[in-house]
């Protein structure tokens, strides 16, 4: 037992949690909060111009890093500033603690100012909400919150910190640092029944989510393809790297809609699903995703996903890593010798068709050499070649994450983030917090700059901090997938094309992200010649600072 603050308690168990980062904004009610971190050196306290980028940093720490990101935050209004980065954060299943600091509980029911229902706030975004009652509640909270982001389905919680609480001084027992080993098996059965089910199919394809990359599964992936000889989908709008983007059987982000993600799927009478959604829709449309009479097997640690939307020929409940790691195992002796020559057959076409995807795409990179406005192929060309090969990468350059995938090659674990919730803003922060969860490798966003303007305060932050991003802004003046998505829209209503996009233009006036960096204490640079772009990164690279590339970019729209 020790005679400790509420304040103390919970820096305490920060500490024995292991915590090395704090994102927030403070406000009046954390005042007692930020003080008494002066005496937790060990606790870094990353300070945020708003809640939503302190929400959106801890976010992509968690997801880069794998341990629990903690945010701090103030009251309703900051906690209703970070909602939408806090959903971003439920969908993509990130382990988080979220503080607010709450008025002081005994006059609440008064309604001061500033106050409301943080708990209710809260609750549709987060797998675990409380208020915090008596200060001897403290120790058992705190260890459950860090419990829960981390159990299967991980994901956020939140907790409310009325002031008075946290400032009254009680005999409390902390607990003892716990090791938790959360990897599940499969059923040993349904293991040998979904090795039976790939060991017979004439053109397994298999789809990986983020949950291949929560579980660190992306080499047992690797193999369980190559054994079946089956091409791999990601489903759209991942967060990290689930799968090698240059392997020959990587075939890039299944489609947004049923109809066209059965047409994808047309010719497969097997589906192994991994840590994957299914299915991540953006426009609906009436069919089923998977064609007639193929068997679906689904294995993911989350038993909610198991089922929730198809239903499976069967699914295991387990570890991804585990589960493919058995699969694996089983599913090679039960391949005949056929079965073994097919996919060695599916593996060289899927070779040859890598290949002439790649020259194509380097076919690409030379149409647009030299071409003004800079080709988003041609940016991405400059970036392979002047970065590093140990280079991560956040992505929220969203209508130039293509050119991306097919020019940079991204092997390695942990060498590519981006935002499964979708709410965009997501790149500014981000990129910060997988800057912290990897000090010795270079970190590079690329954003356009729509997504930019919704957190640029992330800026501040880097040059407060001394966090070196490299930010690729990529400026093309237009909420360019908007008016991808008004060109959908428009035809499957019949409506005339040629009409004009209203309200998906950022000019008059137009954007200066290198002033607007500058104000911000980082350093910056505008490129509007492709000749000028290796140099520029490469001397940007070189400082070893928060930077700004404005890159201005290609954004015409493809005829409706």
């Amino acid at each position: 037992m020790a005679y400790l603050s509420g304040r103390q308690a919970i820096m305490e168990m920060f500490c024995r949690e292991g915590v090395q980062f704090i994102f927030g904004n403070p406000g009046t009610t954390e005042l007692g909060f930020v003080d008494m971190l002066q005496d937790y050196p060990q606790l870094r306290y990353i300070m945020c111009l708003h809640e939503g980028v302190a929400m959106g940093a801890a976010h992509m720490y968690a997801n880069a890093s794998g341990k629990t990101g903690v945010v701090n935050l103030h009251v309703a209004p900051g906690l209703g500033n970070s909602l939408g980065m806090l959903y971003n954060a439920a969908v993509g299943k990130m382990p988080l603690v979220v503080t607010a600091g709450q008025q002081d509980s005994r006059m609440v029911v008064r309604e001061p100012i500033l106050s409301y229902d943080l708990v209710s706030m809260a609750k549709p975004l987060v797998k675990w909400a409380v208020q915090v009652q008596h200060i001897e509640d403290i120790p058992l909270i705190f260890s459950r919150a860090f419990k829960v982001a981390q159990d299967a389905p991980r994901g956020p919680v939140f907790i409310a910190l009325p002031g008075n609480i946290i400032d009254q001084e009680a005999d409390l027992h902390l607990p003892p640092p716990s090791a938790a080993y959360r990897r599940s098996r499969p059923d040993p059965e349904g293991v040998s029944a979904a090795a039976h089910l790939l060991a017979q199919a004439q053109h397994p394809v298999l789809i990986c989510g983020d949950g291949v990359a929560a579980s660190q599964a992306q080499a047992e992936l690797v193999q369980v393809a190559e054994q079946l000889g089956a091409p791999v989908w990601n489903t759209v709008l991942f967060g990290a790297l689930n799968f090698p983007n240059m392997h020959p059987q990587y075939r890039g982000e299944l489609p947004g809609e049923h109809a066209a993600i059965r047409r994808v799927l047309a010719d497969a009478d097997v589906v192994l699903a991994v840590g994957a959604e299914l299915f991540d829709e953006i426009f609906y449309t009436p069919e089923a995703p998977l064609p007639e009479g193929c068997a679906l097997i689904q294995v993911d640690n989350a038993a909610w996903s198991l089922g929730k939307n198809i239903t499976p020929t069967l699914s295991l409940l387990a570890d991804p890593k585990l589960a493919l790691q058995e699969l694996s195992e089983v599913v090679v002796p039960s391949l005949s010798a056929a079965a073994q020559q097919q996919a060695a057959q599916r593996r060289g076409a899927m070779a040859a068709q890598k290949h002439q995807e790649r020259e194509r795409q380097e076919r690409r990179i030379a149409q647009y050499h030299d071409t003004v406005p800079i080709a988003p192929a041609r940016l991405m060309g400059a970036l392979r070649d002047a970065l590093p090969a140990n280079t991560v990468f956040y992505n929220e350059a969203i209508t130039a994450t293509g050119e991306m995938l097919r020019t940079i090659a991204l092997d390695m674990p942990g060498s590519l983030f981006g935002n499964h919730g979708g709410g965009i803003g997501q790149g500014l922060p981000g990129a910060l917090g997988v800057k912290l969860a990897n000090p010795d490798r270079p970190v590079v966003a690329l954003v356009g700059d729509g997504s930019s303007m919704y957190t640029i305060q992330s800026l501040w932050t880097a040059a407060h901090h001394h966090i070196p991003v490299i930010y690729v802004i990529l400026s093309n003046r237009s909420y360019r997938i908007l008016k991808l998505n008004m060109n959908r829209y428009r035809r499957g209503l019949d409506i005339p094309a040629g009409r004009p996009y209203p309200h998906m233009d950022l000019s008059q006036p137009t954007l200066d992200f290198v002033t607007i960096a500058q104000g911000m204490g980082v350093a910056g640079k505008r490129v509007t010649q492709p000749t000028a772009l290796k140099l520029a990164i490469e001397e940007a690279l070189a400082l070893g600072v928060p930077y700004v590339l404005e890159v201005v970019t290609e954004g015409s729209v493809p005829a409706q």
